[in-house]
C-alpha cells in the first residue's frame, strides 16, 4: 500500500467525523459517508470523498441545511413526494428509496420523488438499494445546466443522469448508471486536475466550437450522448426530477460548484418494481444469469478479450478496493486534511492509523 491508500472503514470514519462536525446528525453523516465511500470503491473517484470540500463549503455558507426536516408532502399507497428541506441530497434520497422499496414490496410497484434538494452523489447507489432487496430499482436526478440541447450551444440542460439496477442470481447484478451527456462533468474536472486533453466530441467551448481543452469545456457546454437520443433522455429526466416534483429545472437549477449565493433546488425521482408481482423471483434471477452468460460468452469483435455487462467493471473494482484499499491522490488528500484541521478533527492519516491499531487489538 502507498501512503495514500486507505481502508474503506477509515475513509468512512473520517468522512463521518467531518459531516458530523459540520452539523449533520450521526445517522445522516453515516448515510452521506456510505454513499461517498461506496462511490470510491466502485472506482468513480470524481464523485467520492473528493466531493467533501465543496459540500463543506456550501454547508458553511448556509446553502445546504445540515439538519433538514424531510417531510412527506404527498402520499398514497404507491407514491410519495418528500421535501428535501435543502439538505444533503444523499440523506433525502436514501430515505426516499427506502420508502419506495417498502411501498413496492407491498403494492408491486412504487415511485417516490424528492423536491428542494441538492446533489446526491451517484444514481447507482439508490437503484442498487432496490436490487439488494430483490427489486428492480431506478433513480433519476436533474443537475445544474451543463449541457446544450441537440443542435444548440447554450447550457440549458443538466447532465441529468439515470440508473437502473436489476438483480441477478450468481452473476453480478446488471447496473446501468449513465449521464445523458457524453460524459459527466466530473470527468472534465479530473482531466483538468491531471492536465490532460479530452476527446473532441465531449464538449464545446463558450463559442460553440468543439474543444479538447477541459478548462474551455467547463466554461462551455457538454454535449448529449447519441445526439438527439441523449438530448431526449436528458429532457425526460428533467421533467421527472424537476417539473413533476415542483423543483427547479434546466437553467433555473443551482450549481454545486458555482452559484455560491443560492441553493441548488434540484429534484430526484425513484422507482421500484417488485419482480414477484410478475413472475417467481428465483426463476427471474436464473434467467437473468442465463442471459448474462449468453452475452458474456458470445463471439467477440476483433481485438476484444472480454464482454462486460453494465456495472460489472464497477462491481469488480468494488471487490478489489474493498480488500486493497482506496487510493486518494495527493491534491484531494491535502484538501481533506486542510478541512479536517479547520474543523479540529484528526487528519486522514491519523484516523487511518487509529483504525489500523483498533483492528489489530
Amino acid at each position: 500500500m502507498t501512503t495514500n491508500t486507505y481502508s474503506p472503514d477509515s475513509l468512512k470514519e473520517f468522512a463521518g467525523a467531518i459531516f458530523h462536525k459540520l452539523g449533520l446528525s450521526e445517522e445522516d453523516a453515516e448515510i452521506v459517508s456510505d454513499v461517498l465511500i461506496t462511490t470510491d470503491l466502485r472506482g468513480i473517484s470524481s464523485h467520492g470523498v473528493a466531493r467533501i470540500p465543496v459540500y463543506a463549503k456550501r454547508i458553511k455558507l448556509g446553502l445546504i441545511n445540515p439538519k433538514p426536516n424531510n417531510q412527506v408532502l404527498k402520499e398514497n399507497t404507491c407514491t410519495a413526494l418528500i421535501d428535501g428541506d435543502n439538505g444533503m441530497g444523499q440523506v433525502a434520497s436514501y430515505k426516499a428509496m427506502k420508502l419506495c422499496i417498502k411501498k413496492a414490496q407491498h403494492t408491486g410497484m412504487a415511485s417516490v420523488a424528492v423536491r428542494n434538494s441538492n446533489h446526491f452523489g451517484i444514481n447507482a447507489y439508490y437503484s442498487m438499494m432496490a436490487a439488494k432487496e430483490g427489486l428492480i430499482g431506478m433513480a433519476f436526478t436533474n443537475t445544474s445546466p451543463l449541457m446544450a440541447p441537440f443542435g444548440g450551444r447554450e447550457r440549458l440542460l443538466g447532465s441529468n443522469p439515470l440508473s437502473i439496477s436489476v438483480p441477478a442470481g450468481k452473476e453480478p447484478d446488471v447496473v446501468i448508471d449513465m449521464a445523458t451527456s457524453v460524459v459527466a462533468r466530473g470527468k472534465l474536472e479530473v482531466a483538468l486536475k491531471k492536465g490532460i486533453e479530452i476527446p473532441k466530441d465531449w464538449a464545446v467551448d463558450a463559442e460553440g466550437n468543439f474543444t479538447t481543452d477541459p478548462g474551455k469545456a467547463l466554461a462551455g457546454a457538454l454535449l448529449p450522448f447519441g445526439g438527439h437520443k441523449g438530448y431526449g433522455l436528458a429532457l425526460l429526466v428533467d421533467i421527472l426530477s424537476g417539473v413533476l416534483t415542483s423543483s427547479k429545472y434546466g437553467p433555473y437549477t443551482g450549481s454545486l460548484f458555482g452559484n455560491m449565493d443560492r441553493s441548488q433546488e434540484i429534484g430526484h425521482f425513484f422507482l421500484a418494481i417488485n419482480i414477484d408481482n410478475f413472475r417467481d423471483y428465483s426463476e427471474f434471477t436464473e434467467e437473468m444469469d442465463k442471459m448474462v452468460k449468453e452475452i458474456k460468452n458470445s463471439q467477440k469483435a476483433e481485438g476484444v478479450a472480454r464482454i462486460y455487462t453494465p456495472g460489472e467493471l464497477e462491481f469488480e473494482k468494488y471487490q478489489e478496493l474493498l480488500i486493497n484499499g482506496v487510493v486518494i491522490n495527493d491534491k484531494v488528500q491535502e484538501e481533506l486534511n486542510f478541512l479536517a484541521q479547520k474543523l479540529g478533527i484528526p487528519s486522514l492519516q491519523e484516523i487511518s492509523a487509529q483504525s489500523q491499531i483498533a483492528s489489530t487489538v
